[in-house]
């Protein structure tokens, strides 16, 4: 790279300059390891050559230049969906524990993409190694055998992911988790985000009027809005997928929010830790506990979460989250009722 970059011969005092492999105490010495390296580069056809004083006028001394009409790269073309691949197969890589090799794998996605005129949107988002990584742990990379399940989700990923990198919009019936209701939604997919075993499409959804995330393997009948080549929409200047999808659950809206005070006792204290939002307030009792009020658009998860806290959570306010946890308790009731009712005497 100094030879190809230099406008003229390059001196071997110059070369040495730069490479402390040559600054040895013995001069021939270092004269040698370059001799070396130069054979090196010859063997694998870089055309290094000697110009002296004789044969350029111009020269006070000799120096080496590589000739460009004889050394050519083919130049690198790489499509879109190419680099994407590439980014995908890189979060192996990542998973690697060390400190530095995710950005050996970044730096080699740019060298093999340097000549895109714009880098595409790639969706795919990784979580950076760990800071600190005292031992190497095998990294185990599962390939499930082929099926029709996996059949379907791989063709579900490729649809998303290009609607995701040429910003299309998308449409699809998703199945929820919570309820099991299967509704029709629109979606602005700005990423997606592997997490917990499960792909994640985060976007704009035109039915909520915001920003939700989908879990991938409950996408049906997926469709890209036509005309491919002009996009739908423009991703938030900003937005950050990953920040957007490691969000706690107490802060979701999958329905409309209201006010919920939750008091939290001594036996359930680490829970006063957890993320909130940023409009929740923090006030402790006398008797330890601490009473946490905050704008909660997640009924379903409050009532799983006082329920398996057996008493160290107490719903002190929030309409629709207190018929939800009354509703699962009348449910428990009528279930072991039953059982009773129907067990042999």
């Amino acid at each position: 790279m100094l030879l190809l970059r230099a406008r003229s011969p390059v001196a071997f005092r110059e070369i040495r300059g730069q490479f402390t492999a040559y600054q040895t105490k013995n001069v021939e010495a270092g004269l040698r390891a370059f001799e070396r390296d130069k054979a090196d580069l010859l063997d694998l056809g870089v055309p290094i050559r000697y110009i002296t004083p004789d044969e350029d006028d111009g020269l006070e001394e000799g120096g080496y230049v590589v000739d460009l009409k004889r050394f050519r790269l083919p130049e690198v073309h790489l499509t879109p969906e190419e680099v994407s691949a590439l980014v995908l197969a890189a979060s192996v890589a990542r998973a690697i524990p060390s400190e530095s090799y995710g950005q050996i794998v970044d730096l080699a996605l740019k060298k093999l993409a340097f000549d895109a005129c714009e880098l595409p949107d790639t969706p795919m988002e990784f979580p950076p190694p760990p800071r600190a990584v005292t031992r190497h742990e095998p990294v185990l990379v599962h390939f499930p055998e082929p099926s029709q399940n996996t059949r379907e989700l791989s063709d579900a990923f490729s649809r998303v992911e290009a609607a995701t990198r040429n910003r299309k919009r998308v449409s699809f019936r998703y199945r929820a988790a919570s309820t099991g209701y299967v509704q029709d939604r629109e979606v602005d997919p700005y990423g997606m985000i592997y997490r917990r075993g499960a792909w994640l499409v985060v976007g704009y959804c035109h039915l909520r009027q915001e920003v939700r995330s989908f879990r991938l393997d409950r996408m049906k009948t997926i469709n890209l809005a036509p005309r491919p080549k002009s996009p739908d929409f423009e991703r938030p200047q900003g937005f950050d997928v990953r920040a957007y999808a490691s969000r706690s659950p107490w802060t979701f809206t999958p329905e409309p929010a209201e006010v919920v005070e939750l008091e939290i006792r001594p036996e359930a204290a680490a829970t006063a830790n957890e993320d909130f939002g940023s409009d929740a307030s923090r006030q402790s009792d006398e008797g330890g506990s601490v009473r946490v009020r905050f704008s909660c658009g997640n009924p379903d998860y409050v009532a799983s979460r006082v329920l398996s806290a057996k008493g160290g959570l107490v719903l002190r306010a929030g309409a629709r989250a207190k018929e939800r946890l009354s509703g699962e308790l009348e449910a428990i009731s009528r279930y072991y009722a039953d059982a009773e009712d129907t067990s042999p005497r």
